[in-house]
């Protein structure tokens, strides 16, 4: 009997659909195509995904790539987006650690301060020339007179006494003394003439030397007696010494 040993080769089946993971395969030479093929099978994977693991493979794949990227804010409108890039941009750090909101801020109320202090600088250091006047200096009278006439129910003739024409002309002096244009030139006013209910009135009015534009203009004629038309037209008609206002006349001298 020789004492070499006999190789006799192993048959192996190959069933690419079912390959038993406790198969022995010995290696033979010449003989070893085969297995080669069917350990290849093994560590390659099946080619036939399902279509799911793919897709979630796909999508955990972008989610790395684009995890950067902010997905919502491509999604707002337009107008959103802008004002988020505007908050961005005003939140900047410009100055001395200052945002840009807060300079802003700064610059603005600088410049209601300094027109607020420009008022105030103007009004108090403004002096009206118009204001400045020496009533001493008024030495030309101008007179006016004319009449009216009372309402009945409010004077009767039992009323015609000293006492009730001084009244009268009280509120007379009191139309032209509260009057901005006529009061510092206002004298007097007196009631000459007082016969049941109609009354006669002289007016007196101190000017200066120079006092052409005056009589063109604040102490006209119109001027003097629309002051006190006006002043009757306001009245209550219950009050006393009530003056009909149509009932008015008036001229220079």
């Amino acid at each position: 009997m020789s004492e070499s040993l006999e190789l006799k080769p192993i048959h192996v089946v190959c069933d690419n659909n079912n390959v038993t993971s406790d198969q022995t395969i010995e290696v033979i030479p010449g003989n070893g195509a085969c297995s080669d093929h069917v350990r290849s099978e093994r560590n390659e994977g099946s080619p036939l995904l399902p279509t799911s693991q793919v897709a979630e493979d796909n999508k955990e794949q972008h989610v790395d790539v684009d995890s950067d990227v902010d997905t919502d804010s491509l999604s707002q409108p337009k107008w959103l987006r802008e004002l988020r890039r505007v908050k961005r941009e005003l939140n900047e750090v410009v100055v001395w650690k200052l945002k840009l909101w807060t300079l802003i801020l700064i610059i603005l109320l600088v410049i209601a301060l300094v027109i607020g202090i420009s008022i105030i600088v103007c009004a108090v250091g403004h002096e009206d020339e118009d204001e400045k006047y020496d009533k001493s200096s008024f030495v030309v009278a101008r007179f006016f007179r004319g009449n009216f006439t009372l309402d009945g129910n409010s004077f009767t003739s039992n009323s015609q006494d000293e006492d009730a024409i001084k009244k009268l002309e009280q509120k007379l002096k009191e139309v032209y003394s509260s009057s901005p244009a006529l009061e510092r030139y206002f004298s007097s006013i007196t009631i000459n003439n007082l016969q049941d209910t109609a009354a006669q009135f002289k007016l007196m009015f101190m000017m200066p030397l120079e006092n052409d534009e005056l009589i063109q203009n604040t102490l006209s004629l119109k001027i003097v007696k629309n002051v006190l038309l006006q002043h009757l037209y306001d009245r209550d008609t219950e009050e006393p010494f009530y003056i009909i206002p149509t009932s008015l006349q008036m001229e220079v001298g």
